[in-house]
């Protein structure tokens, strides 16, 4: 049997769990509520009906609330969805298909993308970066499995999860799936990347995205601060990689003077949809990391 897990944070979720429902088979749903307003809590209640739903007294954040659902489920494979998720026909059909066939893979990534609804100025940050960087077909994404590693639409086997788990001491948004990926790597755990990919539903604004952006790279400040010992770990990363090339020619503070030069330049080209370009965007990310970086950290 699989446990469909979906975490919900202030947002309608019925469509997605109906859908599901809908799709048949061996199937256990499950919905953990981390944290809405009493607006979207009650808006959900239905789900009761479908499935369990679960109400958290408050938002713990995304890691730990995906380890909740090892509490409150009873299927060997975990699946897990972002609440905005909308998933095409045959979705669970293609996971059970691929579980019976493939056998020796314990993580299996099914991959997103997004349509056109979000190509436009309004939404044009979210809409770049999602489809030059996380929509990417599962030829691609094996080519680095584990670095291609997201959590929007993924299988687990419960053992998995209950041996590595997500790091409870990551609160804030972001970068909860590197760390995750990473530790699968360490460990070996066979991961395989198939084409049964998500549509994101929700595409943010770019003030939305902007600010997302900024918690996803505290959350990787904090990570940081207790992996930076591994040089493996920040090889794998982008943005770590970036900052540990800068910090090798001690240019922190020539990037760090032209980032809070510029920082309000790219901010408001951001927020316009004009101008838009994933290296710029990049330089924002390393200028935000640096500008984050706690005084005790050698820069």
């Amino acid at each position: 049997m699989i446990s469909v897990c979906i975490p919900i944070h202030n947002y309608d979720v019925l469509p997605l769990a109906e859908s599901i429902i809908a799709q048949g088979g061996d199937v256990e749903l499950v919905c953990i509520d981390d944290g809405s307003s009493p607006e979207f809590i009650e808006r959900n209640r239905p789900i009761e009906k479908m499935g369990k739903y679960i109400v958290l007294g408050e938002n713990v954040g995304r890691a730990r609330v995906r380890n909740l659902f090892l509490e409150h489920t009873q299927g060997d494979w975990l699946l897990f969805l972002d609440n905005d998720s909308e998933v095409p026909e045959n979705f669970l059909e293609t996971y059970h298909s691929t579980l019976d066939t493939q056998p020796s893979f314990d993580v299996i990534v099914g991959g997103r993308i997004y349509d056109e609804r979000g190509n436009n100025r309004e939404h044009g940050l979210r809409y770049l970066y999602g489809t030059r960087v996380e929509s990417q077909t599962a030829a691609v994404r094996s080519q680095h499995p584990y670095k291609s590693f997201m959590t929007n639409n993924f299988v687990v086997r419960r053992s998995v999860l209950e041996q590595i788990g997500f790091d409870s001491r990551l609160c804030q948004y972001g970068h909860e799936d590197t760390l995750f990926g990473y530790r699968l790597e360490q460990q070996r755990v066979p991961i395989l990347h198939i084409d049964n990919a998500v549509v994101n539903g929700y595409v943010e604004t770019n003030e939305e995205f902007l600010q997302k952006t900024v918690e996803g790279v505290g959350s990787l400040v904090q990570i940081y601060s207790f992996m930076r010992d591994d040089a493996d770990f920040c090889r794998s990363v982008r943005l770590l990689k970036a900052y540990e090339k800068v910090k090798r020619w001690h240019l922190q503070g020539l990037v760090l003077h032209i980032f809070k030069t510029i920082q309000k330049k790219l901010e408001k080209n951001f927020l316009s949809g004009n101008g838009l370009s994933l290296n710029k965007f990049n330089f924002y990310k390393l200028g935000t990391f640096i500008k984050k970086l706690p005084p005790t950290t050698p820069r």
